[in-house]
């Protein structure tokens, strides 16, 4: 099968229109959590580093940048991707694998370069992504194959948590293997292979608690509290609950809150920025971010629905996961349901990674909002027209010789010849006739017939009965290839012995 992909002339017929309604929901939230940024680290900003915007200021920089990827990656056709997911997917590789090396210790974990400035798994998130919807489409119905879809699939899994787990950053290993495990099951899996998965993961995941101490400390600390996080050991558990509840119905008020005082909620404008977001906007506030995320995770699976290509709609569903999944987590830490993670909330939580992560993510969504319900496949190379199959002739009888000429004015009104050797020779009811036979009209009446290199055809016996007017009798001896109006299948005899 030759390799698909897409022409300039097909991009520019399968250019859509642009989808206001996700970017109106993507900058919502934008506006949202820049708010909220400013208000969570302005405490800290005044009392402890150069002035008072100094988090907002570097925010809005960030979302700046993050919204022109944005929009460049809206006007690249999705499946571009699909072409460069094997290199996106070595470079991923390659930076978790030397982030191990020469990456900065921060909190108790190796997750970032340049002092903090970049942290490698977030837009890891995004480019695994891409490389499992390439990577799924491309098997098609054999994905229910085990040796083709489950073991390679899970040892691809494998060797991505295990780079990820090292950092270690186990939050982000649980959501890329959700979010893959999901991708994988709507790709066409069978329910059997997504349980052996999730049983794998178990193991996975109860191996590392049982053989690392930074993940059993923090496990075995939640566990202690989840019946009562007030009184929890957890400083982070214990404040981001007390700030939580604190906030009542409508909250403190912008600013008002006590959760972003040093000594209170620890990172309150990252991590725990939901906290801050229940604290002083109250119950409404909290809820109106869940319906926030709620409706753009069901814009992005409308948008997967909508596409029609395999590995769009995979891309589309995989982001969308992965920006719900994430945002589960981190609220899911802050009520305390969940151990802490340090998975930050897309779009509210400051830092430059997640947040052109995020708008990368909402520029690929649009990219497949534009390109996927109208997008033209067409070869690299289109094919050259093939000429429709002959019917087999056989041409000693029924091409006449390229060395005889065909004399075209001898054309009666059923039949045409042409110099073509290969062209049918047809008399006037459509049927095929021998070459060098008289043609007949409708009329009845005779033409003469083209000359042929063929060998005569047999003369018919020479006729012996009574004779005509004229006192000949009707001689046909002279019939044969090439014979006048007194020819065997042509003419009127009575226009010749009248």
């Amino acid at each position: 099968m030759a390799r698909s992909g897409i022409t300039p002339q097909s991009v520019g017929a399968a250019r859509g229109t642009f989808d206001w309604e996700l970017l109106s929901i993507a900058s919502a939230m934008l506006v949202f959590g820049v708010v909220m940024v400013f208000s969570a680290s302005y405490p800290y900003s005044v009392l402890g580093v150069e002035h008072p915007f100094y988090f907002v200021a570097r925010q809005l920089l960030w979302v700046a940048v993050g919204a022109v990827v944005m929009l460049v990656l809206a006007r690249i056709p999705y499946t571009v991707w699909q072409k460069w997911a094997v290199p996106i997917f070595a470079v991923t590789m390659l930076s978790l694998g030397v982030l191990l090396v020469i990456g900065v210790a921060r909190f108790g974990s190796t997750r970032t370069f340049f002092g903090g400035s970049v942290q490698p798994s977030q837009p890891a998130k995004v480019a695994i992504v891409i490389y499992v919807a390439a990577w799924l489409a491309s098997k098609g119905d054999r994905i229910r194959n085990v040796r083709a879809g489950l073991i390679p699939f899970s040892v691809l899994l494998g060797v991505l948590t295990v780079l990820i787990v090292f950092q270690p950053s186990i939050s982000t290993a649980v959501l890329i293997v959700i979010t893959s495990a999901i991708m994988f099951f709507v790709a066409g899996a069978a329910i059997g292979q997504l349980v052996v998965i999730l049983i794998l993961g178990a193991l996975t995941f109860w191996l590392l608690i049982s053989n690392s101490s930074y993940a059993g400390d923090r496990v075995q600390r939640y566990v202690d509290s989840v019946w009562n996080p007030l009184q929890s050991t957890e400083h982070q558990v214990q404040q981001s609950v007390q700030a939580l509840t604190t906030g009542g119905p409508l909250g403190l008020g912008i600013g008002q809150g006590t959760g972003q005082m040093r000594g209170y909620v620890p990172l309150a404008w990252t991590d725990n920025i939901y906290a801050i977001v229940g604290q002083e906007l109250g119950f409404v506030g909290a809820v109106l971010v869940i319906l926030l995320f709620a409706l753009l995770t069901w814009w992005g699976l409308r948008i997967a629905m909508r596409c029609r290509d395999p590995f769009g709609m995979l891309l589309a569903l995989g982001l969308s996961v992965m920006l719900a999944t994430q945002a589960l987590l981190n609220m899911a830490v802050v009520v305390a349901i969940v151990p802490p993670t340090g998975v930050p909330l897309p779009f509210f939580s400051y830092g430059g990674s997640s947040m052109l992560t995020a708008m990368a993510a909402v520029g690929l969504l649009l990219s497949i909002s534009r390109f996927g319900r109208t997008i033209v496949r067409q070869p690299e190379k289109p094919l050259q027209a093939q000429p429709e199959p002959q019917p087999a002739r056989n041409l000693q009888q029924h091409v006449p010789s390229a060395r005889t000429p065909i004399n075209h004015s001898s054309q009666s009104a059923g039949a045409r010849f042409t110099s073509d050797a290969s062209s049918d020779i047809r008399g006037w009811d459509g049927g095929a006739r021998l070459p060098g036979a008289g043609s007949r009209s409708a009329t009845g009446k005779g033409g003469k017939s083209a000359p042929s290199s063929f060998p005569p055809q047999r003369a018919a016996p020479k006729y012996t009965g009574p004779t005509f007017s004229g006192g000949e009798p009707w001689d046909n001896s002279s019939g044969g290839p090439g014979a006048g109006p007194g020819g065997d299948l042509g003419g009127d005899p009575g226009a010749r012995y009248g």
